[in-house]
């Protein structure tokens, strides 16, 4: 049988456990004046015979109960209780005197056990509010009137009725909510940790509404004004980018919303806060010039001077793709026969396509990494090692070698990625659905995400994409080998 655990206490003449702690010497005064014993023991519900672990874990939930005590009778001491910590003090209030929850639930004011209930929970205090209260009783202290009337609630309310709720409540309910989603979703650990980095921006957002607004009572006031306020506030700080404003907004709205759906189900929270004008101000990117600066980096893909990710990049640009969705792409799921791979890592299934396969030396890049060894979900990037492909890194990389292919320092990551669809619209078949379905468009209907699903990948549905390809290329030099023979007639810009 154990005998070192601390707080434990064994008697001899039983085989039950039971738990025993003291109040400390500085707040036994008022724990005396608050009818709160000196010393409080508590039955485990356990025998000696029972697991050390086992005594440990209810000795531990003991303790957090005993600390929610001594909080309450330190803050009942300066006179200080907020509406959490009086709900949490009342709860240890009523455990401490042995009088149940919900004790008052339903009984009759009559029934002689009424008031011996109220008498057990508060004691002298109950009737504190009596003007010659302080006369009869000159050596005690008034209990915070927050602590009475939580006691009071809370003998009249079932145990699982509670209604107080916090806004960090709703925050901690919102991230176990996406971590499960996130651990459901991920099919590799590339996936996984981009999920991870979309979910820290996310809780990085909602902390900032978090300090914003302060620690408030889940009510549907204090949700509805905390969001409109913290509205208007996001606006005054992104005055230039509507859609910063409510992209930092709408993980907070939906961590109340979702609180309110599912727990707090008596709140009521809006179901639409919009930003007006909220893609007014969306930055212009700039395209890559398609008579001067394409050729450049068309001959740079082929180059094998140039980084093997911003090669791939640059053949994306017939495809729409961008470096994220290409490092997140599966090795095995380029099909060289059929000539296309699978594009993935988006966060739309409906942009999940397969990609033409250009040129030789495309399959050369898609293929590098072939036996590169796999991580524990089986997956190998067609860009080889993932602890380097951040998304700080590659947008680094892709840009530094834009301005080596072109000299363009105004040119960004995503520059290519815009120069497809500029590119469709000077051919003049960038509003053919088929384009829009090649590029990852989000399709306008279910049927047309249905047909996507299945029939996207179809000789049919490749033989158009490889038509569309072929016009989007067309007049572009024709390299025979991975590297051209001669850079010397590659002509750096000067801007």
């Amino acid at each position: 049988m154990p005998t070192k655990i601390t707080h434990l206490k064994i008697d001899k003449n039983s085989d039950w456990l039971s738990y025993q702690r003291g109040i400390p010497k500085p707040l036994r005064a008022k724990a005396k004046a608050m009818n709160i014993p000196l010393m409080i023991v508590k039955p485990l519900g356990l025998t000696k015979s029972a697991p050390a672990s086992q005594i440990s874990k209810a000795i531990e939930k003991h303790n957090e109960k005993f600390e929610d005590l001594l909080r309450l009778i330190r803050a009942t001491s300066e006179g200080m209780l907020d509406k959490k910590q009086a709900a949490d003090g009342a709860k240890a209030l009523l455990e401490t005197r042995g009088v149940k929850q919900g004790a008052l639930d339903g009984l009759d004011p009559m029934d002689p056990t009424f008031d011996a209930t109220i008498d057990a929970a508060l004691g002298i205090h109950q009737n504190q509010d009596h003007y010659q209260w302080q006369q009869n009783h000159p050596n005690e202290d008034k209990l915070p009137e927050s602590l009475v009337t939580a006691v009071q609630t809370l003998l009249n309310t079932s145990e699982g009725h509670e209604q107080f709720h916090l806004f960090s409540d709703a925050i901690e309910h919102y991230k176990q909510h996406r971590q499960q989603k996130m651990q459901l979703a991920a099919s590799s650990e590339g996936q996984l940790k981009k999920l991870q980095r979309e979910l820290d921006k996310d809780l990085e957002r909602i902390n900032g509404f978090y300090i914003y607004s302060g620690n408030q009572e889940f009510t549907t006031d204090n949700c509805n004004v905390a969001l409109r306020l913290y509205r208007k506030h996001l606006l005054e700080l992104h005055k230039t980018s509507p859609a910063t404003a409510k992209r930092d907004l709408t993980p907070a709205a939906s961590a109340i919303r979702k609180y309110a759906e599912e727990v707090a189900i008596n709140v009521a929270v809006t179901a639409k806060l919009t930003i007006d004008e909220q893609k007014a101000h969306t930055k212009q990117r700039p395209v890559v010039d398609v008579e001067t600066e394409l050729p450049l980096i068309w001959a740079a893909a082929h180059d094998d001077t140039y980084k093997h990710l911003f090669r791939l990049h640059a053949f994306g640009i017939f495809s729409g793709s961008h470096a994220s969705e290409l490092i997140q792409s599966n090795v095995d799921e380029v099909f060289e026969e059929d000539g296309y791979f699978i594009l993935r890592g988006t966060k739309r299934t409906s942009r999940t396509r397969p990609v033409v396969i250009i040129n030789e030396t495309h399959k050369e890049l898609l293929m590098q990494f072939k036996d590169y060894p796999k991580d524990s979900f089986g997956f190998a990037s067609i860009c080889g090692k993932r602890a380097e492909q951040t998304e700080a890194t590659h947008s680094k990389l892709i840009k530094d070698q834009m301005l080596k292919a072109t000299g363009n320092s105004k040119l960004i990551p995503y520059s290519m990625r815009h120069t497809g669809k500029h590119l469709g619209e000077l051919k003049g078949i960038s509003e053919l659905p088929t384009f829009k379905r090649m590029f990852g468009w989000a399709s306008t209907s279910a049927t047309q995400d249905d047909y996507g699903a299945a029939g996207i990948y179809s000789n049919a549905m490749m033989t158009q994409f490889r038509d569309l390809t072929e016009q989007l290329t067309a007049g572009l030099q024709n390299f025979h080998s991975p590297t051209p023979a001669s850079k010397s007639n590659v002509v750096q810009l000067k801007r």
